[in-house]
């Protein structure tokens, strides 16, 4: 009886044991989906905040006047307003005449934008007060970086050369930062790269043509003329007059017949003596 009773206990002990093991891991399943759940929820409301955080910021970077000018915490944010197209020109609200000061002889209206090359686009300039008897800019700009548009009509100060000195705004003449707003960067032109002289075509010499020489052309010959006797002789003792033969003969016939008799006594005594016995 009492062991029967020892084993139903242990049972039961052991059933309630099992469910209290079981149910000690679903609790543990539990907390951990839960701590999970706190994870991601930290996480999402970290990205809200941070996100928050960086509207915020960026919101802080522009100031406004009562007008709504707007005005920003540095140089490069106000220009990159003007690059992006995004920017609020600063509008004038009083009216003032424009007041020449030192060495100014006269004034002349004319456009922001064609002052000189870095206004083409408008310009960045940072707020200033009221000084010299005329106004700046609201106090919540001052300080600020304020973007003005190339057509805001200004007062240029001209000295007696004819140089602009000075600049204000049209309207209510008032400052800029300086005597001329701070302007915003040119690009520099590019250097005109230097083309390479042309260089002359060569020509191409066509190959010469080979020329056949021509045929020798035959060579005539004179006709040989033998020469006569006599004209062999005339050339030999060179030409002889037509009178020489005549004189000739009549001096022979002159010596002849001075010479007669004695030739003839000579013949004979030749002949008898040649033929004496």
């Amino acid at each position: 009886m009492h062991q029967s009773y020892r084993f139903l206990s242990f049972k039961i002990y052991s059933t309630n044991l099992k469910n209290f093991m079981v149910n000690l891991k679903s609790m543990t399943a539990v907390i951990h989906v839960k701590e999970d759940s706190m994870k991601r929820l930290i996480g999402s409301l970290s990205l809200v905040t941070l996100g928050a955080a960086m509207s915020v910021s960026a919101q802080a970077a522009m100031h406004y006047d009562s007008h709504g000018n707007v005005g920003y915490d540095t140089l490069a944010e106000c220009r990159n307003s003007i690059e992006t197209g995004t920017a609020k020109f600063y509008q004038s609200s009083t009216f003032h005449k424009p007041m020449l000061r030192g060495n100014e002889i006269a004034v002349h209206t004319g456009r922001l934008g064609d002052l000189a090359p870095q206004y083409s686009k408008g310009t960045c300039d940072i707020g200033t007060g009221r000084r010299g008897g005329r106004d700046g800019v609201a106090k919540a700009l001052q300080g600020k970086y304020i973007p003005y548009s190339p057509d805001m009509e200004i007062n240029q100060y001209t000295n007696a050369s004819g140089d602009i000195v000075r600049v204000s705004m049209k309207q209510c003449d008032n400052w800029f930062s300086g005597n001329f707003p701070e302007g915003m960067p040119v690009a520099a032109k590019p250097e005109p790269i230097m083309q390479p002289a042309p260089q002359p075509t060569p020509t191409v010499q066509p190959e010469p043509i080979a020329v056949q020489p021509a045929p020798p052309q035959p060579v005539a010959t004179a006709p040989v003329t033998t020469p006569s006797p006599t004209s062999a002789v005339g050339a030999a003792a060179g030409t002889i007059p037509t009178w020489v033969p005549v004189a000739a003969g009549v001096i022979g016939v002159a010596v002849l017949a001075a010479s007669g008799g004695s030739s003839s006594s000579s013949i004979g005594t030749t002949g008898t003596t040649g033929t004496t016995k």
